[in-house]
């Protein structure tokens, strides 16, 4: 998985840097952690808390990713088999608090959120399994669209 905001869809990295300035600007920091991710990358991830560990592994160990443990495979880390991620349309990022990592729901995904959401992309609190560090664009493409390699323009 890349972290690298050059794999995104042209207007969906410019989102990206339009939040990262108004963020700035409200004092809310915070840092990419997921941008584009292969096709193998996602089903290990929609493997976890679902398939065996040995299962996960495996897939994990297919698509380049590290083993995780146990602990780590006790719930589902993605709800679909077909990310957003995986078209560049996507990215996910987690709130930086005192320098560290803040993986907690705080006012300040909320407020990220509604950054982004006022800069015309969709925030992952909203879905119905809430998703707090996840921001995406398909500019009106069906998934369909996506597939046959149309990326969205605005």
């Amino acid at each position: 998985m890349s972290r690298d905001p050059n794999l995104l869809a042209p207007c969906v990295r410019l989102k990206l840097e339009a939040l990262q300035a108004a963020a700035a600007h409200k004092q809310i920091g915070f840092e990419v952690i997921c941008t584009l991710r292969t096709g193998a990358e996602q089903l290990a991830l929609f493997a976890q808390g679902r398939k065996t560990l040995a299962e996960v592994n495996r897939l994990r160990h297919d698509a380049g990713l590290p083993p995780i443990n146990g602990e780590q495979n006790r719930r589902p880390v993605t709800w679909e088999l077909t990310s957003m991620h995986m078209f560049g349309c996507a990215f996910d990022v987690v709130v930086i608090r005192s320098g560290q990592a803040d993986w907690n729901d705080t006012a300040d995904y909320t407020r990220l959120g509604e950054l982004g959401e006022s800069l015309g992309l969709r925030w992952g609190g909203r879905f119905e399994a809430r998703d707090l560090g996840h921001f995406e664009h398909r500019g009106g493409l069906s998934v369909a669209e996506l597939q046959a390699g149309k990326r969205p323009e605005v």
